[in-house]
């Protein structure tokens, strides 16, 4: 009969997740020695060997492939099991884990901020991530919930679209096209600044316009496009809630161009498997009806 602990499966989750004794030690929170004598004692209990390492970089077996996933299962079956009795006992508290889209920094901070003055006793953690990320997340089912543009249709989620996101085009206060009703045959003469392949910006914009940005200016993040559009690099696409003060201060203008401001909407998104826990359902209900706070 094959016997182990919860240490021990959780020690050898994170190493395998971790691929490393050092993280795997570090992450929670006890010596690298204590958790290598874990590991060795379920290998030993298993009675077949779980893992091999290449240099410092540890690879599980066949055996411990197959292993891991159970681990997986189980712990996630024990951490459900612990939110569900932390609920019924404290039903205004809880832990949220929330991954948002970089661009919906402007105005995800002020809701949390309002819930959690109305849920003092609730904590979170708050990832800000591109398009990417939160499409792993949604996949491996890491986050309670994820706020971001276009949902993948291809993917088995709940989504509610919840606010207005205009998606806008920008220029330097002395740019040449301001002032005048553009064409996207004009915009294509342009240099061109937006966000990386795959982004949700950028699709959107291609969708629906038909653009294709052949510049060799691609950008990683919101800020540093505004930046280059301060700077006169070119023409920037962007949420219009990103760049709310900038506009109102004249650091930059919105141009006026065919098939512009392209409205899309914010949506919150969690995959169609999650069981919300009753603080995940507070917060999107509330998240829903205080789409103001923008």
């Amino acid at each position: 009969m094959i016997n182990y602990t919860l240490k021990q499966l959780y020690s050898f989750e994170a190493v395998v997740r971790n691929k490393s004794f050092t993280k795997a030690s570090k992450e929670l929170f006890i010596t690298q020695p204590a958790v290598y004598m874990q590991v060795q004692q379920l290998t030993k209990n298993i009675g077949s060997n779980l893992i091999n390492t290449k240099g410092k970089t540890v690879i599980p077996t066949y055996i411990g492939k197959n292993f891991y996933q159970t681990c997986i299962d189980i712990i996630n079956t024990l951490e459900q099991s612990k939110l569900d009795i932390e609920q019924t006992l404290y039903p205004e508290a809880g832990h949220l884990q929330i991954a948002v889209a970089t661009t919906t920094n402007s105005f995800v901070s002020r809701i949390l901020a309002k819930f959690k003055s109305e849920f003092p006793k609730i904590t979170f953690h708050l990832d800000v991530t591109n398009r990417k990320m939160l499409l792993e997340k949604l996949a491996s089912n890491s986050a309670d919930l994820i706020i971001m543009g276009e949902p993948p249709l291809e993917m088995n989620l709940k989504t509610q679209p919840f606010m207005e996101n205009p998606l806008i085009a920008i220029a330097h206060p002395d740019h040449p096209l301001l002032n005048r009703n553009n064409t996207i045959k004009d915009l294509n003469k342009e240099t061109l600044i937006t966000r990386e392949q795959g982004s949700g910006t950028r699709i959107t914009i291609e969708r629906i316009t038909g653009m294709k940005f052949n510049s060799d200016i691609q950008i990683n993040s919101n800020e540093a496009i505004i930046e280059a559009v301060q700077a006169g690099l070119g023409i920037g696409f962007v949420s219009k809630h990103t760049v709310k003060l900038k506009l109102e201060n004249n650091i930059i203008k919105q141009l006026t161009a065919e098939k512009f401001p392209i409205t899309r909407y914010w949506h919150i998104v969690h995959n169609n498997k999650n069981k919300l826990s009753p603080i995940a359902q507070k917060f999107k209900a509330f998240i829903i009806n205080n789409s103001d706070l923008d």
